[in-house]
């Protein structure tokens, strides 16, 4: 994240790349120059380098770094200057130009005029408050109603530095970049105690209330009162590094909350490791260094589980660990002793940041040249200062790049800056802060082909006769980021702006109860199935005029559905012809499908003039009679035979019976003797509720003969007859 002010680097021109591993000087932070120590500021000091030019190639994140910063008050009223009244809403969105899918929702001023310090800096969130870093302390806003965001509290305690923030549970960590000089030793504080000359590192406070921050004695140096956790040669066997950057790495699980900290200097080529009890901040200590192999500008960390990563981002390039966040962080491969993976040259000048997909998998870097006050993103700029890398978390290679996609003017500072993934499970995609380019929205759910899917760009900032050289002020957007459902912009002198995208994907991001956005915590898997929709209408043949239901369902094979809808409730019938409707389902990924349902319309009934008549007919005809062959005499035996009826009945209802009306009724007749066993199969054979053609029921018969039985030489048989009978013809 960059800092302050202009500070020249040693010549201009074309960056040339560097080889892995170079040496500092090679690498070196563009805040390492002596200039970003001097006890007053920079530009006071050095105006007459940019008469007649703008310059190229200086750091914004320098200024008054080690040495005493002076009140915007004062620098406003040395140089005859009035500071005006905070811009309405209504002035602030005039001032962008914006996607249609971008709305601007709320505007929390924190105005700063074109001075070389104060300035905003870096976001950090929790609940319902936003935390935005400034060099000269923090501000606290109050967004439960994003529209109105309301400054709660202003923190000027602490005197200088870019003021990265990281926000856990009730401890706000702060970054201090660079050791105080002995001029600056006499004013430069935090939380109104001197910090003492050498100091530099991070300062806690309690932000139980977050309105009223209360800084924590870490008990760091108890000759001078509160401190904070200080990266000097009282403490660690190296100086110069500071903290410039602060990532945190929290395991509540442990009471530790770690701090992977990026310093100020080229020749800091490591990422520190700090540690902060949970339960009782004032045991914070310094753990250790992680060799990094470059200067680590800032970190970003993947916290999953076992496969956890962390990025170091500087230099030439990007350095990437990984590390085991379930084991005993003291182990090998433990938070505190991340591995390291690869480490990739880029041929950058200032590598910068870094976001991961979150299934781990890609990881996009993001860099600096000039150090953000150099106007890299002209159509004459080289594709190198344009492009955004993204890379294979597992190798480093690259899979693509992606350049600024909208040309800027040669009065605006842009780059690649800050930005952040959003936890989504219908893809990746990244909200990043571009200072003058303003916003950008980038879908990389696709990585060999990213694209930016939505922005809002801010008109190039005016000339004024108070800033040096050009007239140009540096500022834009420093730091832009998703949170809850919202897009977060910190702009260096605007203050704090606030977005919504229209987007089915982002709609359905985590809610988090916290946020520092160079921690991503949790793999997300991503559903990219998008859901399937049916309807009983597709193809079917309507009357005009009828009324017609809409029939459709909606299903989804992943996370289920999130919403089914129509574009009517019923179908259009008013037109003869074919008609259709749309149906739209989303699945809770943020997957849509919209399906055409497509149906015809008919002309209306009307009576016919054909007809016909049909005579009653009850019509019953039989098939050759049922015989049940040979009986055979003292065997046991039933016996069974069927014949077959061929029924025709125009008649509502019909029944189908057989009847014995000869003598011995029921029985086989043989002359004068008969069978003493019953015939079976007498009685209704089958009834018809309604009319029949050609109906032919099976028609059985059975005779039991005992072993008894006497049985007559001769044929026994029996007329029946068969009746097809109605009572409504």
């Amino acid at each position: 994240m960059s800092r302050g002010l202009r500070g020249v680097l040693a010549g201009a021109g074309a960056v040339a790349a560097v080889a892995l591993f170079a040496p500092a000087s090679a690498v070196a932070h563009p805040c390492a120059g002596a200039n970003a120590k001097v006890a007053s500021s920079f530009l006071s000091v050095n105006s007459a380098t940019w008469v007649g030019m703008r310059p190229v190639h200086v750091e914004h994140e320098c200024s008054g770094e080690g040495g005493p910063v002076t009140s915007t008050a004062a620098k406003a009223a040395a140089a005859g200057v009035t500071i005006a009244d905070d811009p309405t809403f209504e002035q602030m969105v005039s001032e962008f130009e914006f996607t249609p899918n971008m709305t601007p929702v709320g505007y929390g001023a924190n105005v700063i005029p074109y001075l070389p310090a104060p300035y905003n800096s870096d976001l950090a969130f929790k609940g319902n408050y936003a935390f935005m870093g400034t060099n000269d302390g923090f501000v606290v806003y109050d967004v439960t109603n994003p529209a109105s965001p309301q400054k709660v509290h202003l923190n000027k305690s602490c005197t200088t530095s870019q003021g990265d923030l990281i926000v856990y549970g009730n401890i706000l960590v702060r970054s201090w970049d660079s050791a105080t000089s002995a001029a600056g030793a006499a004013t430069q504080s935090c939380g109104g105690t001197l910090v003492g000359q050498g100091f530099e590192g991070v300062h806690l406070f309690d932000i139980t209330d977050p309105a009223n921050p209360v800084m924590i004695d870490v008990g760091n140096d108890p000759a001078n009162g509160k401190q904070g956790l200080r990266f000097s040669t009282q403490d660690v066997p190296r100086k110069g590094c500071g903290s410039h950057t602060a990532t945190a790495v929290p395991l509540p699980e442990r009471d530790a909350l770690y701090i992977y900290n990026g310093g100020s200097s080229g020749t800091c080529t490591w990422m520190d490791v700090l540690k902060i009890k949970i339960s009782d901040p004032t045991q914070a200590e310094y753990v250790k260094q992680a060799p990094a192999g470059r200067q680590c500008h800032d970190n970003t960390v993947f916290i999953n589980g076992a496969n956890s990563l962390a990025s170091c981002a500087g230099g030439n390039g990007i350095t990437l660990f990984k590390f085991d966040a379930t084991i005993d962080p003291t182990l090998p491969g433990g938070v505190e002793n991340p591995i390291q993976l690869w480490s990739r040259s880029l041929g950058v000048g200032t590598g910068h940041s870094a976001a991961f997909s979150y299934d781990g998998t890609t990881v996009a870097f993001g860099h600096e040249p000039g150090g953000g006050v150099a106007p890299n993103c002209q159509t004459t700029s080289s594709t190198l200062n344009k492009s955004l890398f993204v890379l294979n978390a597992a190798t480093g290679e690259t899979i693509s790049t992606l350049l600024m996609p909208r040309a800027q003017n040669n009065t605006e500072n842009c780059t690649w800056h800050n930005f952040n993934t959003v936890p989504t499970k219908g893809g990746n995609f990244i909200v990043s802060g571009n200072y003058q380019a303003g916003i950008n929205v980038i879908d990389f759910s696709q990585p060999a082909a990213p694209k930016v899917i939505a922005y809002a760009d801010p008109k190039p900032l005016p000339r004024t006769t108070t800033y040096g050289g050009d007239g140009y002020p540096d500022g834009g957007d420093w730091s832009t980021y998703w949170y809850n459902g919202k897009i977060y912009e910190a702009d260096i002198y605007r203050g704090l702006m606030v977005w919504d995208l229209d987007n089915s994907f982002t709609d359905r991001a985590n809610t988090v109860a916290y946020s520092n956005p160079q921690t991503q915590i949790g793999a997300i898997a991503a559903d990219n199935a998008a859901p399937t929709v049916t309807s009983t209408n597709e193809g079917a043949g309507y009357l005009q005029g009828s009324a017609v239901p809409a029939a459709f369902a909606c299903a989804d094979q992943g996370l289920g559905v999130d919403s089914c809808t129509a574009s009517v409730t019923n179908v259009d019938t008013s037109k003869i012809g074919y008609a259709s409707f749309t149906v739209t389902a989303v699945d809770k990924a943020g997957n849509t499908t919209v399906k055409t349902v497509n149906y015809m319309v008919n002309s209306t009934a009307v009576t016919g003039g054909a007809g016909a008549t049909v005579a009653p007919t009850l019509s019953l005809s039989m098939g050759a009679p049922a015989t049940f062959g040979t009986f055979t005499p003292g065997v046991a035996k039933e016996y069974t035979a069927s014949t077959t009826a061929n029924v025709i009945s125009t008649a509502g209802e019909a029944t189908l019976s057989v009847a014995d009306t000869g003598t011995t009724p029921g029985h086989l007749v043989n002359g004068a003797f008969f069978l003493p066993q019953p015939l079976q199969g007498l009685g209704v054979v089958k009834t018809y509720t309604g009319p029949v053609s050609n109906d032919q029921p099976a028609i059985t018969f059975k005779q039991q003969v005992n072993s008894g039985d006497a049985l007559r030489t001769g044929t026994y048989s029996k007329s029946l007859t068969f009746t097809l009978a109605t009572n409504t013809p």
